[in-house]
Order: C-alpha cells, then structure tokens, then sequence
C-alpha cells in the first residue's frame, strides 16, 4: 500500500535524523488514538536519550493529559534548562490540545529559545487548537491509522489525477473530478483533509524542504507537481478549498459549491 510505505519512509526519516543529531528540537505528531504517534515518540526518545527503559530514565518527561496545568508548564521551563544526565532531554506531552492559550503563551519562550539537547513532542488528534505560534516553531507530521490508511486509498488516485488535470490545464479532466466529488459526498470532509495536506506538501517541496511536514505526499509526485504551480497558485488553491468546506458546512447546495471550487482553482491556473 503506497501510503504505508510513505508513513515508513517518514519514520526511518525521523530515526535516522534522532541518530545524527539533525532532529528537529520541537515535533507535532497528529492522528488518531490508534495511530503509531505515541510508538514512534517513544521510539525516537529511546534513541536521543540513549536508553531503552524510559520509566527509568531521569531526562525522560511524559505528561500525561491529567497533568496538563500551567504549575506543569513552568516546571518544564525551569527543568529543561538544567544540566541532563546523559546528554538529551525529552519532554512528551500526551495530549497538546488540552493546554490552553495561558499554557500555550507559558511554553512559547522556551520553544522559540530551546536550550541545547532538548527535544519537545507534541501529541494531539487535532493540532488546530494549537496557537500558530505554537505550531510554526514545531516540524508537523500527520499519521494515520489502519482504517484511515484503507479510506484514504480510495482517493489517492483520484487526488493525483485532479493535480495533473490542474497541470494540464484540462478543463474536461476537471468537470470530471466534479462528479467524482459529488460521489464522495458522504466522505468529503476526509478528502478536503487530502486535498488541502496534498496541496501543503507540494508547496513545502517547492520550497525545497527536506521532508513533508502534512499526510506526506509521494515525494516524486510532489516534486512534480512543484515544479508546475506557482506559490501564489498553489496558496490561492489552499484558500479555495477552506471556504468550499465552510460553505459546505453552513448548508450551501453541495454539488453547486463543489463545481464552484473546481472552476475557481481552474481560473487561478490559467
């Protein structure tokens, strides 16, 4: 299954960057209970502190969702800043949507100035409670779960197809994806969710980002696609498709606000 390999090859990414000492100082990692998130955090962890026994291990920190205060936020600005034990801190935060704007604001200062050694990784189901501040100091990965992995695989192709009918600037190609998404009507939320990471992959390609920080698009496809659209076109795209789906969500005629997107992307390409 192509997404699955996707998800591996971003996962011996992260590895490999945690075992040369080029791994990013702060992670979101976003998906569902079930997906491998926490696996991997703890993975990743194991590798920077150097141990494989985490209860153990005195620069290992996991906060739990009960934990979320902002007594806990403090507590990890001035710990985090002491010497470590070994050599790296890890700061696991189970559940990133339960901190609040206060929390959030608290936790800011020591994202933006992180002392040396330190790794922060932010667990969550949804990152859009997150400041931006928050999450623009934070490299973002999107994983899925198995059920999500036999969803999204329905609409891979047809996703791909859209882009290179937008490549080519084929106006038949496009009334087509029309009534592809009037079939997808009872999944639509899941393929505007494909629809907007594919777009933001391609755009972090074009800006010759060494990895794809959303549902991490096939890296050949992406390249591609980048070399094809501007970044004004492929932001105009992202901007299109988010106020489809709020028309979509305030009870506007579905297959009209549908057609009304695909021809609006359409004229932001020609």
């Amino acid at each position: 299954m192509e997404t699955k390999n996707q998800y591996n090859s971003v996962t011996e990414m992260l590895i490999s960057g945690a075992k040369s000492g080029h791994l990013s100082h702060a992670l979101i990692f976003e998906g569902s209970k079930d997906s491998q998130k926490l696996s991997l955090a703890m993975e990743l962890s194991r590798i920077l502190i150097g141990g494989e026994n985490l209860e153990n291990e005195m620069d290992y920190s996991f906060i739990t969702k009960d934990e979320m205060k902002i007594e806990t936020i403090r507590k990890i600005n001035q710990d985090c800043i002491k010497k470590s034990y070994r050599g790296s801190k890890v700061y696991v935060i189970e559940d990133a949507m339960k901190l609040s704007i206060p929390m959030q604001n608290a936790f800011l200062k020591t994202l933006e100035e992180p002392p040396p050694n330190v790794y922060f990784i932010l667990l969550c189901e949804n990152s859009m409670p997150l400041l931006e501040t928050i999450k623009s100091r934070c490299e973002k990965y999107y994983f899925h779960s198995e059920e999500e992995l036999r969803q999204e695989t329905k609409y891979l192709s047809k996703i791909e197809d859209f882009y290179r009918v937008l490549k080519e600037n084929d106006t038949l190609g496009a009334i087509g994806y029309m009534d592809h998404l009037k079939e997808a009507k009872d999944d639509i939320e899941l393929v505007f969710d494909m629809l907007l990471d594919y777009t933001r992959d391609i755009l972090v390609t074009k800006e010759k980002s060494d990895y794809l920080s959303y549902r991490i698009s096939d890296k050949d496809f992406t390249e591609e696609m980048a070399s094809s659209f501007t970044h004004f076109q492929l932001l105009s795209i992202l901007d299109i498709i988010e106020d489809t789906r709020k028309k979509i969500s305030s009870r506007c005629n579905y297959n009209l606000t549908c057609e009304a997107m695909v021809l609006n992307i359409l004229e932001v390409i020609k």
